[in-house]
């Protein structure tokens, strides 16, 4: 039996709980670190795994964890990564070192990885047409509320420290959280006369040759820029990053050949043909490449430059990822606007309104840089979700979780270079005596200027077709099947 509308509805609302608590933890830690470092007596090494660990344990895992979606199904594997998620999160508030404490951090990003393409796959196998548009909205809007969270809850946790628990509180909130997620999931798999949860698992094998070359291409490319101690990439990175060249080439020419032999590779190459799927991933990588620095060097900004301590920071970042909210669900209203227009317009305003930061900072104030904030998380929030729901449009059902992996993967990975190379000038910039405002404003003008290109490409993407009839049609999937 198909899932009805409202089942659907309550699916996605279900797993976008591990969306929200992806964004929440990339944030809530830069926080708390402080605290942890003092805490615990984490070294800058340590410190640096803690919250860059998760972020590559997180990214090298998002491909297999896209495609053990099409192969065990969309509900177990959620499952299964929330598990591990909720687990791993008490295991870091219980941490008594600075070691646990990395190794509990990094089985968090496995379980994530889990999470996250399931919430794209779901979208994109359980809605046709405008739903599908409302669907990645609500995903967009769900990205801005972590990320609000992150920032003013976690800033309020550490101010109001709750039955003494310091920084330990800020990953105790995760585990209510996913006990609460892993409790109603069987209560929507049996609701609905027996009719069980949809995505059923494909004929699909788990590539583990595959998995190992993506896992060995990602961590020679993103790893050094991750860990690269607290002045930056050593010397030793380039000679890595190099070898991530030929490790691609050969994890390619391995999917080919598992293609060609009539396997399930782990990235399918005819992936890589469907319209607008190439297009739409350098605007994600971007999209995200200023994103990610930007929070970076607004966080520097207002706590070291302005002195504002963690609330009033978590504050301070609320007009740009609330907009950012907001906007993500008004974009199925906008669905009457060609899809070039709206994209190009979208990033239109988000440039500007990262050229707005970059000016107030220098000349306007504090209440100039907030309606700036505002403006730019706007655009971005009309952005995001468009261009996903973009570069997915296209993508056949079978090979959707695959999909979803790799786009989750271009996101991290436009973070991880943006964070790396913005960063990078940011802190020159700061090393040669360049005031905090100054040096933010140079680095925001970059970035919106990275943003502007991301929106001149999307130009280029070709519009969506007329929506189907939810029938199982091409251009629209079937809405539900059995999972075992």
């Amino acid at each position: 039996m198909h899932a009805g509308p409202v089942r659907r509805w309550l699916i996605l609302l279900v797993l976008l709980s591990g969306v929200f608590l992806a964004n929440l933890d990339v944030f809530i830690v830069v926080v708390a670190m402080p605290e942890i470092r003092r805490s615990l007596g984490a070294g800058e090494a340590q410190q640096q795994l803690v919250l860059a660990g998760y972020q590559l344990v997180y990214g090298l895992g998002l491909i297999a964890g896209g495609r053990l979606g099409d192969s065990a199904g969309t509900l177990r594997t959620f499952r299964t990564g929330m598990t591990l998620f909720t687990l791993a999160s008490a295991a870091c508030a219980l941490a008594p070192s600075a070691g646990l404490l990395v190794a509990a951090r990094l089985l968090q990003g496995a379980g994530t990885a889990l999470l996250v393409p399931q919430v794209y796959r779901s979208a994109q196998t359980l809605f046709t047409g405008t739903a599908r548009r409302r669907a990645l909205a609500l995903t967009g809007g769900v990205m801005g509320l972590g990320a609000v969270c992150g920032q003013l809850f976690g800033g309020w946790l550490l101010t109001a420290d709750p039955a003494g628990l310091g920084w330990r509180a800020v990953f105790l909130v995760n585990v209510p959280v996913g006990a609460a997620a892993l409790a109603v999931l069987p209560w929507i798999t049996r609701r609905g006369h027996n009719s069980r949860a949809p995505h059923a698992p494909s004929r699909v094998r788990l590539d583990l040759p595959g998995t190992g070359l993506a896992a060995l291409a990602l961590g020679l490319l993103t790893g050094p820029l991750l860990v690269g101690g607290p002045d930056g990439p050593g010397p030793w990175a380039l000679p890595l990053l190099a070898a991530s060249v030929p490790a691609a080439l050969w994890f390619l020419r391995y999917e080919r050949a598992a293609e060609a032999l009539g396997d399930d590779p782990l990235l399918p190459p005819r992936l890589l043909r469907c319209p607008g799927f190439g297009r739409g991933l350098a605007v994600v990588a971007l999209v995200n490449c200023g994103l990610n620095a930007f929070v970076l060097v607004l966080g520097l900004l207002l706590q070291q430059g302005l002195g504002w301590p963690p609330l009033e920071t978590g504050a301070g970042m609320l007009p740009a990822a609330g907009a950012f909210a907001l906007a993500s669900l008004a974009t199925p209203r906008l669905r009457r606007v060609p899809q070039a227009r709206a994209l190009s317009g979208a990033a239109a305003l988000a440039a500007a309104g990262y050229l707005g930061c970059a000016a107030s900072v220098l000349t306007y104030g504090t209440g100039a840089l907030l309606l700036a904030l505002g403006v730019a998380g706007a655009g971005l929030g009309l952005l995001v979700g468009p261009v996903l729901a973009a570069t997915l449009h296209h993508v056949p059902e079978d090979i959707s979780g695959a999909a979803s992996g790799v786009v989750a993967t271009v996101q991290q990975i436009g973070a991880a270079l943006g964070v790396c190379a913005l960063g990078a000038l940011f802190f020159a910039l700061r090393h040669a005596g360049t005031g905090f405002p100054a040096a933010f404003a140079v680095t925001t003008a970059v970035i919106a200027v990275t943003t502007a290109a991301g929106g001149l490409l999307a130009r280029g993407l070709r519009p969506a077709p007329s929506p189907a009839p939810a029938t199982g049609s091409p251009a629209g999937p079937p809405t539900g099947r059995a999972e075992p």
